[in-house]
C-alpha cells in the first residue's frame, strides 16, 4: 500500500540524488518517490533508480532502541544472501554518511507483490481454503530459510550461536529497564529468572529474520506465489525455534482470547488457517530440528517476554503519534497490553501451554 501524497514523511530526494551520483548511480527525478504504508518504524519509499524500481529504506527520526532500525545489517544481509534464499530482494546501496539525509539509508531491488495483513485482499477472499495456501506459504519459507547454509552465504560473521538464548534473556531484559516503570520491571525479572533457570542446553543454530510474519511478504494475488520476503534489518544468527515461537505469537486463531488477538497480525479467520499446533508439527516435519513440550513452553515464554518489551519500545518511540501501520484502536492498546503480556507469561510457568 502506498500513502498519499500528503500522509508521507518528506526525504532531501536532491541531497540522495547527488549521493547515487557520486556512487555512479541515477536518481530518476521524473519519478516520483511514494510511501509505502506498511511497517511500523522504519521509513520505505518506492523510487526508481538507473531506469529500474527499488526501495528506499531509512530508520525513523529520534533515539532507536538498541539493535533495532539496523539499516547497516540489512544491507549486510541482503548484498550476500539472494543466491541462497530467492526471496531475499538483492542490496544495491547503503550509504552510512549521516551527512547525506541526517540518517544511514539502503536501497534494495523493488519486488512486486502484495503484503497481506489481519484483513485479506478482496480478490483473493473467496478463494477455496485460501487459508491453507497462505500457511503452506509461510511455514514453507520459514523452513527454507532456516536450512540456508550460513557459511556458503557469507553470513557466518553475522552473530554467535553460542549462549544466543541467554543473551536474549538478558537483552531484552536490559532493553525493557529502558522502557518499563518499577511495577513492570520486577515482573520481567520475575521472567527473566524463570528463563534463565529453564534454558535449553542444546539450542540450535541458523539464519533468522527476527520479525518473520505474513506482511513482511510479497505474494502475487493472481498466482498465491511468493515474490519476496523484506525487512530484515534485525536478522542474525539464532535460535530458529524461538523465531517459530514469535511467528506464532503474531498466527492468531478465532477463538483466541483478547491478548492473543491483539498481536495477531495474521487472517486468522480465512478458511482452512492452520492451528498453531499444526504449524509446529509442518515445520518440525520439514526441518531438522525437535522440541519436546517442556522446550516449547521455554521459546512460548520468551516470546512473550520479547514482545512486551517490544511493546513498550514502540510506546515509548511514538509518544502518542499514532504511525500509518497502526489503527488508532490498536494503538491505543498497546500501552495496557504490557501489562497484560507479562502477568499472563508469569501465568504460564505453572501451566500446560495455551495455545
Amino acid at each position: 500500500m502506498l500513502l498519499e501524497e500528503n500522509a508521507q514523511v518528506p526525504q532531501d530526494w536532491g541531497a540522495i540524488a547527488e549521493y547515487l551520483q557520486t556512487q555512479g548511480h541515477r536518481f530518476d527525478a521524473d519519478f516520483q518517490p511514494r510511501q509505502f504504508g506498511m511497517g511500523s518504524a522504519n521509513l520505505n519509499y518506492l523510487i526508481s533508480m538507473d531506469g529500474n524500481k527499488a526501495v528506499f529504506r531509512r530508520p525513523p527520526s529520534g533515539p532507536l532502541p538498541p539493535g533495532a532500525n539496523d539499516i547497516a545489517r540489512e544491507y549486510h544481509v541482503l548484498s550476500r544472501l539472494g543466491d541462497h534464499f530467492r526471496y531475499a530482494p538483492r542490496g544495491l546501496i547503503y550509504c552510512d554518511d549521516e551527512s547525506v539525509i541526517g540518517a544511514p539509508f539502503c536501497i534494495s531491488e523493488f519486488r512486486a507483490g502484495t503484503a497481506i495483513g489481519i484483513d485479506l485482499p478482496e480478490t483473493i477472499i473467496n478463494i477455496p481454503k485460501i487459508g491453507d495456501k497462505l500457511s503452506r506459504i509461510l511455514v514453507g519459507t520459514l523452513s527454507q530459510l532456516h536450512c540456508v547454509d550460513i557459511t556458503e552465504a557469507g553470513l557466518d560473521d553475522l552473530g554467535k550461536a553460542q549462549g544466543y538464548l541467554s543473551r536474549q534473556v538478558q537483552g531484552w531484559f536490559k532493553r525493557g529497564s529502558l522502557v518499563f516503570d518499577d511495577g513492570q520491571l520486577r515482573k520481567l525479572a520475575e521472567l527473566r529468572d524463570w528463563l534463565a533457570a529453564n534454558t535449553p542446553a542444546d539450542s540450535p543454530a541458523a539464519l533468522v529474520h527476527n520479525d518473520f510474519k505474513l506482511d513482511n511478504m510479497l505474494i502475487d494475488l493472481d498466482s498465491l506465489e511468493l515474490q519476496g520476503v523484506v525487512d530484515w534489518d534485525m536478522c542474525t544468527i539464532g535460535d530458529p525455534l524461538l523465531e517459530l515461537a514469535v511467528l506464532l505469537m503474531y498466527w492468531g486463531e478465532p477463538d483466541d482470547c483478547p491478548f492473543y488477538a491483539f498481536q495477531c497480525r495474521m487472517p486468522c479467520r480465512a478458511e482452512g488457517w492452520w492451528s498453531r499446533r499444526k504449524v509446529v508439527e509442518e515445520y518440525l516435519d520439514s526441518t531438522r530440528y525437535t522440541a519436546a513440550e517442556p522446550q516449547l513452553k521455554f521459546y512460548w515464554i520468551l516470546a512473550l517476554y520479547r514482545n512486551t518489551v517490544v511493546y513498550a519500545q514502540l510506546n515509548k518511540l511514538f509518544d502518542g503519534n499514532k504511525p500509518a501501520a497502526f489503527t488508532q484502536e490498536a494503538f491505543e492498546q498497546i500501552g495496557p497490553m504490557i501489562d497484560i503480556g507479562l502477568d499472563h507469561a508469569l501465568s504460564l510457568r505453572e501451566k500446560p501451554l495455551d495455545w
